[in-house]
């Protein structure tokens, strides 16, 4: 039974009511940012949904669902599938547990568009009134002001600062020795015995830090609030656009301090050779399933600025050959480069034994595929996931290692990218 659409005008402010309606759903996602959809033509305020239809039960199930299905796909891949996919393992610590992939069509969606609704429904769940009813009630929902509590303000983490720079010291012996080039290694920040609410966490997220993949995503007692500012890659047309991200600098506090730390990452060796190196292991994973010679990088060392740092970008392009589904080009460059490293396999076994805690969704990733069999996925980075049941919420953060890294360094551009996250928590906290 095909999708039915209902055309609405709407409020500015219906936009937060929707996402705190999503939050008392038990499955739901909201995708908002610029970023979305923009590379496929698909571009949208906010793009929302509630409640499974149908979704396939076993991962090589997933590539037929995506080809035959005519309907948005909601899919979240986290970073541990990895193990699935490769001869890898993971023993680390894991307090969040989401470990496999999610993926499904949704009963209901919203798509919003300036001052106006859409919602598709399908009518073995819900008749044309009923929708108009609900739109009626999610008009008149007031956003709870809960936020986030906890024993403590300030996060726990897994490492110190002095284990962190010891790990970050013996990842660079494996790049002495030339067992990998590159490698991103990762720390976790978490709260224990922690409530959070996760509509009002996001909304208040996204005012602050309007990234342009953000998505929230809960699934029964997981959420995820992520304002990521990386893409992953996209599909418009067969198209596919991958744009890493590798380079980092803070904001300055007045425009001239800003523009002298913008001008010190475009000129930085050390970011620009960590940059070329996730580019060349990009242009690798997209020609697995590429029509040969189409691979190509059509920006290097591009600065962009968000509200709290700059960031250094490249893109890569190539054309899906022919035989070869969405899926398989998606699945061939998973986990993301920026995330892992370089060689990626030997990478990932390295940051196994440096790591302390499983990832999880962070560094994994949220995105979508839409009926005329093009998607959009982010990487999971500058994130939230919590756990209910347990209690526990974490915030991963990392970067990349090269020869040329400063373990201090290294240190300091963690605490630059995790600091609007703690901010966050630390205003929001009861």
């Amino acid at each position: 039974m095909s999708r039915r659409f209902i055309h609405k005008p709407i409020e500015d402010d219906f936009n937060n009511k929707l996402i705190e309606w999503l939050g008392g759903q038990e499955v739901s996602f909201c995708f908002k940012g610029h970023g979305w959809g923009a590379h496929c033509n698909a571009s949208f305020d906010l793009y929302a949904g509630a409640a499974i239809h149908s979704m396939p039960s076993r991962f090589n199930e997933y590539a037929e669902f995506i080809e035959s299905a005519n309907d948005f796909i909601f899919t979240a891949i986290p970073y541990d599938f990895k193990n699935k996919l490769e001869d890898l393992k993971s023993d680390n610590i894991d307090e969040v547990g989401f470990v496999d992939p999610v993926i499904f069509i949704p009963q209901i969606t919203f798509k919003i568009l300036k001052s106006n609704l859409t919602v598709g429904f399908l009518p073995e769940y819900n008749t044309k009134e009923e929708v108009d009813q609900l739109i009626d009630k999610i008009k008149n929902l007031i956003p709870k002001s809960i936020g986030i509590a906890s024993k403590s303000r300030t996060p726990k983490q897994r490492m110190n600062r002095d284990s962190y720079l010891e790990r970050i010291k013996t990842c660079k012996q494996h790049l002495t020795q030339g067992d990998i080039y590159q490698a991103n290694i990762c720390q976790e920040f978490y709260w224990s015995d922690c409530q959070l609410y996760g509509p009002e966490v996001f909304t208040r997220g996204f005012e602050s830090n309007p990234n342009p993949f953000s998505v929230y995503f809960k699934h029964k007692h997981i959420h995820c609030l992520s304002w990521s500012p990386e893409r992953f890659l996209s599909v418009c047309d067969r198209q596919i656009m991958s744009q890493p991200m590798k380079g980092t600098a803070p904001r300055g506090n007045t425009p001239q301090e800003d523009e002298r730390l913008k001008d010190l990452l475009r000129k930085s060796e050390k970011d620009r050779r960590e940059n070329v190196m996730i580019v060349d292991m990009v242009r690798n994973d997209l020609s697995a399933h590429a029509t040969k010679g189409s691979v190509n990088v059509s920006d290097l060392y591009t600065i962009e600025t968000y509200p709290r740092v700059h960031q250094m970008h490249s893109t890569v392009t190539a054309e899906i050959k022919q035989g070869s589904r969405l899926l398989d080009a998606l699945v061939a460059a998973f986990p993301m480069a920026s995330m892992t490293g370089a060689p990626k396999i030997r990478a990932m076994e390295i940051i196994e034994n440096l790591e302390v805690t499983k990832r999880g969704l962070f560094s994994g990733t949220i995105g979508f595929f839409i009926p005329e069999k093009n998607a959009d996925f982010n990487v999971i980075i500058r994130s939230l996931i919590y756990n209910e049941n347990r209690g526990h919420l974490s915030c991963h953060v990392g970067g990349g290692i090269t020869d040329l890294s400063n373990p201090e360094a290294e240190y300091e551009e963690c605490l630059t990218k995790v600091s609007p996250i703690l901010d966050l928590v630390n205003a929001l906290h009861h």
